[in-house]
């Protein structure tokens, strides 16, 4: 009969040897998405959203056309999924001469802010098309030409319910991938910002809601504050109507509005700061859509 001591000791050994496996790296963690164990948890919500949308994919699928490279996803047999993994210059190359349409998906190290998830989607085509890829990176312009003087009036509270005026000044900071070095020539974006603020410059801003007429040449203005019902007719060449309040914060989104979309290919975000005089402002960060994405959303 085996001595109880010893097996004992020798279940007591193998739990050892297991645990310093363990140690080692011993062991996966996998993940459960579209009814199937993944590596990794970004692989998993890939697949989940493929069976939420009622998509037909492959995981595991060879690209064809003589190469070895296997997409992690082939959805509707057209595309393919390069899912958080870094393909070296002939695997890139591979999956754009295999005729599929080839995008990857990953999760970035390199975030603009907190407010960046970090996820990353583009889409892989030859020289010359291919959407910029690696780190985010922010510039920023600070300039004493970015100054500008308006007026404005808010109904709802009491103090700036009689119009009065401000004189601000805007930090614009542009997050996209370098192109050349470079995420936007300053000697590029410096003129498009001073054209949209000069287009603020000297304006009164006022929500639309409070127009009661309108002319080729003026807009008439009516609303009730605590200090009594104010009714103005004021030139439309100088007045910005805004969709809400005339806050600070709206106006930053109508500078957003006017230099976002003249902002070129590789960038990702634009944020401002506007300051309301000295000491007090908002910041503001809006995610570009990309073009293509808008232009097909349009059609």
């Amino acid at each position: 009969m085996r001595d109880p001591a010893r097996r004992d000791i020798a279940e007591s050994s193998q739990i050892l040897r297991q645990l310093e496996s363990l140690d080692d790296g011993g062991y996966a963690r996998s993940f459960v998405g579209g009814g199937a164990q993944h590596k990794t948890g970004l692989l998993a919500g890939v697949a989940t959203l493929l069976d939420s949308l009622g998509l037909r994919y492959e995981s595991g699928a060879p690209l064809g056309g003589g190469s070895k490279l296997k997409a992690d996803f082939v959805v509707e047999g057209r595309t393919a999924l390069f899912v958080g993994r870094e393909l070296s210059p002939s695997e890139r190359r591979a999956a754009i001469a295999s005729g599929r349409r080839c995008v990857a998906i990953e999760i970035s190290d390199e975030r603009s802010d907190a407010a960046d998830s970090g996820l990353r989607v583009s889409r892989l085509e030859r020289r010359g098309r291919e959407a910029p890829g690696g780190r985010l990176q922010t510039i920023f312009l600070d300039d004493p030409s970015f100054n500008f003087d308006y007026a404005h009036i808010l109904p709802k509270t009491e103090k700036c319910s009689v119009m009065h005026g401000h004189t601000s000044s805007a930090l614009v900071e542009i997050v996209g991938r370098p192109q050349d070095g470079m995420v936007v020539d300053f000697n590029d974006a410096k003129p498009i910002i001073k054209e949209a603020i000069s287009d603020l410059d000297h304006k009164l801003f006022i929500n639309e809601r409070y127009v009661t007429g309108r002319t080729q040449t003026h807009v008439d203005l009516a609303f009730y504050t605590v200090h009594g019902e104010f009714s103005l007719h004021v030139p439309r060449e100088t007045t910005v109507l805004m969709d809400g309040e005339a806050t600070v914060e709206n106006l930053a989104r109508e500078l957003l509005r006017r230099i976002a979309p003249r902002m070129p290919g590789n960038v990702d975000a634009v944020g401002v700061y506007v300051y309301e005089g000295l000491n007090k402002g908002t910041q503001l960060l809006s995610r570009l859509r990309s073009r293509e994405a808008e232009r097909r959303r349009k059609r």
